[in-house]
């Protein structure tokens, strides 16, 4: 009996989220256009339209037009009812967005500077943004944020992101103190995969490798569509690659590794003023030895990985020159894409929004009600 029940739920879930879906796609529909587009009764459809209603997911009330006898009435989702704060702490200041039920993107004002000891300034900022989200009737429901570091193996804590000055540091445990939100934390590379994979240049591909140069240099790796985080989470922490002549200090994850710091000495000698600038002779000498240096990584990654397309993401460079110069010197025998980033820096915060979007309608499917303090 316990059996048959735990199925039961497991398929009221299931019409839940079916029904879900159909609406984030038209906004507003009749129980009979969500009948025959879910294949499921105009009665299942519509007590779970009265879930949604119960839940502030959705308005009933307007008429639709009238094929010659009783108008029917419409239920029109309200995407702002549930939101994800996404948070990108890999640059030089927060970056935010708030991101509704249908993966539309709002940015908010830039926040704190992103320096080592900055928890008391983050918790501050956070506790405001969650607090005018629900002034403006856009509650918040999820905080995904992206680490430039190495997420722990718990997907809570982080075992080390040098910028913000954490290492082995409980951040989930923060997080969740000061929003009163449940917390998704995601290394900000894979992030960066992510939201270019759904809504950037990856968009129909399965096999994609990214590689980006921040304030490090790492890799995103997607395999059959899926977002490949390996067993220790450090999937695509290229920068600790070896090449000849590279000294090996650096290998204990307490510090930038040999490649990274190459790559890195490199891109200093080719940005001024955060821009890619290639005027100066010595400045296109360094460019050439940069590239010279990424092709090996990229070829070296896909010779393992055989991806269908290489993604370059480097915010200095929103021409995508790198990628044009990677994309000429390729010589691997098999055929792979090179191409440059086309969400900018706001790259990370849709892949944010992707993930947490996920838990957040699985919540809804099963009638859970997290928003807010009521966590």
């Amino acid at each position: 009996m316990e059996l048959r029940s735990v199925q039961h739920d497991t398929v009221r879930e299931h019409n839940r989220l079916a029904v879900l879906e159909a609406l984030l796609s038209r906004k507003v529909a009749s129980r009979s256009e969500l009948s025959r587009a879910t294949h499921l009764s105009v009665p299942t459809v519509t007590t779970i339209g009265q879930e949604f209603v119960a839940l502030g997911l959705v308005d009933e009330g307007a008429v639709g037009p009238s094929g010659g006898g009783r108008p029917a009435r419409l239920l029109r989702l309200v995407p702002a009812a549930r939101n994800v704060l996404a948070v990108d702490l890999s640059g030089s200041r927060l970056r935010a967005a708030r991101i509704d039920l249908t993966g539309d993107l709002f940015e908010l004002e830039p926040g704190p500077r992103l320096v080592p000891g900055l928890e008391d300034e983050l918790t501050a900022w956070l506790r405001a943004t969650v607090a005018a989200g629900a002034a403006a009737d856009t509650p918040y429901a999820w905080l995904a944020v992206a680490i430039p570091g190495v997420i722990g193996r718990d997907g809570s804590s982080v075992r080390l992101a040098p910028s913000l000055g954490w290492h082995e540091f409980d951040a989930g445990a923060l997080l969740r103190r000061a929003g009163g939100l449940r917390v998704l934390l995601e290394n900000d590379v894979n992030a960066l995969a992510i939201g270019e994979l759904h809504q950037g240049v990856g968009l129909g591909h399965k096999d994609v490798v990214y590689l980006t140069i921040t304030g490090g240099v790492g890799a995103g790796i997607v395999l059959g569509g899926q977002l490949y985080r390996g067993s220790h989470r450090a999937a695509g922490e290229v920068g600790y690659s070896l090449l000849p002549g590279l000294p090996e200090e650096g290998l204990d994850l307490g510090a930038p590794g040999p490649l990274e710091r190459h790559l890195l000495s490199i891109v200093a000698d080719v940005v001024v003023d955060g821009s890619l600038d290639l005027a100066a002779p010595e400045r296109a000498a360094a460019f050439e030895r940069l590239a010279a240096g990424v092709r090996l990584v990229l070829h070296n990654l896909a010779c393992v990985f055989d991806p269908e397309l290489v993604v370059v993401a480097w915010a200095a460079d929103p021409e995508g020159r790198l990628a044009e110069e990677l994309a000429r010197r390729w010589s691997l025998p098999l055929a792979t894409s090179i191409r440059a980033g086309s969400l900018g820096p706001i790259a990370a915060l849709h892949g944010l929004g992707q993930l947490a979007l996920e838990r957040l309608k699985a919540e809804v499917a099963s009638l859970e009600q997290h928003v807010g303090s009521q966590i």
